[in-house]
């Protein structure tokens, strides 16, 4: 994985260290793990705040792999981001399309206050 330092010594109990990332990822991370019916234990940290790094604690059961669902997690927070993309898009465009239809209906009258 790009951007983080692994140091795995059981493959179902690992510590991921990600570099320059905060609470943002953090947390997200943390939920899509415990959202993972292997996973035993999710939790992270962010040492101080002048570290721009977070650790990640993942602990799996033994028929998963601490990687394989960290991979996951990844995975699924990005596919949240992609529809969460879409459908402001989407919302933005029907805007967009009703909005010259309120300006023509308002110009044939005069608000006097």
């Amino acid at each position: 994985m790009a951007g983080a330092t692994v140091q795995p010594l059981d493959p179902s109990n690992v510590t991921y260290q990600f570099k320059g990332e905060d609470h943002t990822l953090g947390n997200a991370l943390r939920y899509m793990l415990m959202k993972h019916p292997n996973i035993e234990f999710a939790g992270y940290t962010v040492p101080h705040p002048s570290e721009p790094s977070m650790n990640v604690r993942v602990q799996t059961h033994s028929s998963a792999t601490a990687d394989e669902t960290m991979i996951e997690a990844l995975d699924n927070i990005i596919n949240v981001c992609d529809h969460v993309s879409k459908t402001y898009r989407r919302a933005c465009g029907r805007f967009e399309k009703q909005r010259p239809a309120e300006k023509d209906a308002s110009q044939g009258t005069m608000e006097v206050g």
